[in-house]
């Protein structure tokens, strides 16, 4: 068998650069740092529903402590209690993305039993 050696030329336009998928998804996981997800975040990202997340994770009480913002958390956890004027009456749901994918990560396993 013949074995060819070539030297290929590539070249990158000055407004691209090449980096590694590594560093890609670094900057994936870090773009949405700016701003909280909503319930329909997580659905798009997870592809479950407020529902699923309350049963299989928000309220089970060994996650609650870890993820709530109340205990340095993650999640900003519904109140059920609405305030004056506020017209989500204990539906307003808020997660910091790069924290809860870790979380989610984390415990995939163990939730999805």
């Amino acid at each position: 068998m013949q074995k060819i050696t070539a030297t290929v030329v590539m070249e990158i336009p000055e407004d691209k650069v090449i980096i590694s998928k590594a560093d890609f998804e670094e900057y994936q996981a870090l773009k949405d740092d700016d701003y909280w997800w909503t319930p329909k975040d997580l659905k798009d990202h997870y592809h479950h529903d407020i529902n699923w997340f309350k049963e299989k994770v928000l309220f089970v009480p060994r996650y609650k402590k870890e993820l709530s913002t109340e205990f340095g958390g993650c999640v900003h956890y519904s109140s059920n209690d609405p305030v004056d004027g506020e017209k989500y009456n204990g539906r307003y749901w808020s997660f910091e993305p790069g924290r809860f994918r870790k979380f989610m990560k984390e415990h995939f396993a163990e939730i999805n039993q």
